[in-house]
């Protein structure tokens, strides 16, 4: 999807290097071939959701299907040849709302400041913000859509990022803490990133996640290699 076309900052001779590695055809072709077996992966759950009798069974294909969505979405627009690339954020995030509300329904209200950070980071804070929005259709709004919050600020040596939705809350839409594969899922994401995360009601589920900025640089004006595809 065109709305998902995070921007690359790379300094001209780690690029030309790059270009000139012999692998980089094999490389470009397997992101090819992940990305369409992703795809293959996710028509085959469309069927078997089609046909699922069970309504819990056709609510977690629906899931299923969204997950491995938003991993070939990332992939695609994130998967890059040189480890030092760097994605500005708010302009990553705001495309990455483009793609939730066509996935999930849900209008994103975004707030974030300009940084650049690492594309494996992007990455994973667009995963977080997938499963939020996941945890929002399914316990918040249902399929009748809603308002999905998310604010990026950053402060000395850290990331916060804040999603929060308006809908019952934690502990009434599915008994404590609302357990669940989404939560492990966001659990994982999160100790990859090295970083902590709380979940609350305060007026809806609010997520919290507190992430180190090792590698991230202040954005300022940088030039800009252009579009990745794969």
């Amino acid at each position: 999807m065109e709305e998902l076309e995070p921007l690359f900052s790379r300094s001209p001779a780690p690029r030309r290097e790059a270009e000139a590695r012999p692998d980089d055809w094999a490389t470009r072709e397997l992101n090819h071939r992940l990305v369409n077996s992703l795809q293959l992966a996710v028509d085959f759950l469309g069927l078997q959701q089609q046909r699922a009798a069970d309504p819990g069974a056709r609510q977690a294909l629906e899931d299923a299907m969204a997950r491995l969505a938003a991993v070939g979405q990332l992939h695609r627009y994130l998967s890059v040849q040189d480890p030092h690339a760097l994605v500005e954020l708010s302009a990553f995030l705001r495309g990455l709302c483009g793609v939730v509300g066509l996935s999930t329904g849900l209008a994103c209200e975004l707030s974030a400041q300009p940084i650049s950070v690492p594309a494996h980071m992007a990455q994973h804070v667009g995963l977080l913000i997938n499963e939020c929005a996941i945890n929002a259709r399914k316990h918040a709004y249902g399929h009748d859509g809603g308002v999905l919050r998310i604010a990026c600020a950053i402060s000395p040596g850290r990331l916060t990022l804040t999603v929060a939705d308006e809908g019952p809350g934690l502990r009434s839409a599915q008994g404590p803490g609302r357990q669940g594969l989404g939560m492990d899922l966001i659990g994982a994401i999160v100790r990859q990133l090295h970083g902590a995360f709380t979940a609350e009601t305060r007026g809806g589920a609010q997520f919290t996640f507190t992430i180190p900025l090792a590698s991230a640089v202040p954005f300022g004006g940088r030039s800009f290699a252009g579009w990745n595809e794969v």
